[in-house]
């Protein structure tokens, strides 16, 4: 009976002591959240197409580069990864319907050298479906943004 006494005030000891050491560690911890650049590629979205719902395409995937903690749209002549983004209606009588796209992802170390494939996703988009594909399109962007990361110049 003694011994589980002992037992459970150590054990409310313990605690109290993690406790108050979690709380010194909460106060000394400076409250400004930062953007972590670690992950931040730079990214550029090129459009190519006459029909709207690619053109919707482009406009949505440039507001999730844009509102992501993962991405930096960049126009300069910086290393970045470009996404070609290339539409046209699926049936030219009703544009509306869908469209037929094709993606290629490239990165380019600057506007005057060559730029390298790294990957490419062709299909069919209706206009309800523009959302979702521009989410799938971010994400692929980020896997590719990972995979490739060596690509880039280290900063010193």
């Amino acid at each position: 009976m003694k011994f589980g006494k002992i037992l459970a005030s150590l054990c409310v000891c313990f605690s109290l002591i993690s406790v108050q050491n979690i709380a010194q560690a909460a106060d000394s911890m400076p409250n400004t959240p930062q953007k972590i650049n670690q992950r931040l590629s730079p990214v550029m979205v090129e459009f190519e197409g006459i029909d709207s719902i690619g053109s919707r395409l482009a406009t949505r995937l440039k507001e999730l580069y844009n509102s992501s903690n993962l991405f930096l749209l960049e126009g300069r002549d910086v290393p970045k990864f470009r996404v070609l983004i290339s539409s046209a209606p699926e049936f030219e009588t009703r544009p509306q319907i869908g469209s037929a796209y094709s993606i290629v992802w490239l990165f380019s170390l600057s506007d005057a050298t060559l730029r390298h494939y790294l990957s490419m996703e062709v299909g069919v988009v209706s206009g309800d479906d523009v959302n979702d594909l521009a989410a799938k399109i971010v994400e692929k962007t980020d896997t590719i943004a990972m995979k490739y990361a060596y690509l880039f110049p280290d900063k010193k």
